[in-house]
């Protein structure tokens, strides 16, 4: 099963792939777990810089493998069954809530949980060819992995409803003109742009994007008061960072500077 999803961590930028291209990628419950113990584990891993999300093959992710949950029997009470697959869609909070950024690499089918999970992240890159879909209505589910907030969240209630309820597939450039995807790159050129996007995570202050994170996620509860009086707080806590004090000597010196998460 550990082959099923592969982990790398290179100069502070966290590499996970879903490795299961003979089937899309499709998730497992099993690899769902391994997901949720490597996430829960970057909460103590200070050098961390970014978490990149990818698939092998020619899909991101098809979502949940549907063949491995009808082959299971649960005798389960409904109250299990929801609080079990609530505590595995703990993958999407953590990608939302992690103090660290979150980039999803959609390099072709982006499905069910899987395009709920990639939603969840901060940013997500797509090439020509992706393709997008919520899935849940065509096999009679409702959704989950914080789909419907996500997708709410990024491109409104009235296309998000539309494109739960129809389930109808939207390719890379539709996803980049609904605003779900930040970048549309070309296949053949997504290797370098995630190389060069990684290097340009690597080099932000590691605390001052940790803060910017949490701003922006208040940000989206609304409340003026609240985003204003927690600016303020990460401001003055990033204003006693050596990070801030070095970048402010070489902004006056016109020197480079390297943060060091300090």
């Amino acid at each position: 099963m550990n082959k099923d999803i592969l982990i790398e961590n290179k100069d502070n930028i966290l590499d996970i792939k879903f490795n299961r291209p003979e089937s899309r990628n499709a998730i497992t419950r099993e690899m769902f777990e391994h997901l949720l113990t490597v996430l829960e584990k970057c909460k103590e891993d200070h050098e961390l810089r970014a978490i990149f999300l990818s698939g092998e093959g020619d899909a991101f992710s098809a979502g949940g493998d549907v063949k491995d949950m009808a082959s299971k029997e649960d005798n389960s009470s409904l109250e299990e069954k929801t609080n079990s697959l609530r505590r595995i869609m703990g993958v999407s909070e953590l990608l939302y809530t992690l103090p660290i950024p979150t980039i999803s690499i959609i390099n072709g089918a982006a499905a069910g949980a899987g395009f709920a999970i990639a939603l969840a992240c901060d940013m997500r890159i797509a090439t020509e060819n992706a393709k997008f879909v919520t899935a849940f209505s065509k096999i009679a589910f409702s959704g989950d992995f914080g789909g419907s907030y996500f997708l709410t969240k990024i491109i409104g209630s009235a296309k998000a409803r539309e494109l739960f309820y129809l389930s109808e597939s939207i390719d890379g450039k539709k996803a980049n003109d609904l605003g779900i995807v930040n970048s549309l790159v070309n296949s053949t050129e997504i290797n370098d742009y995630t190389k060069n996007l990684k290097n340009k995570f690597r080099n932000l202050a590691p605390i001052a994007i940790k803060y910017m994170k949490k701003n922006l996620n208040i940000a989206e509860i609304g409340d003026l008061n609240l985003s204003l009086n927690q600016e303020a707080l990460h401001m003055m806590i990033c204003s006693e960072t050596e990070d801030h004090k070095n970048a402010a000597k070489a902004f006056v010196n016109k020197e480079k500077v390297v943060f060091k998460g300090k």
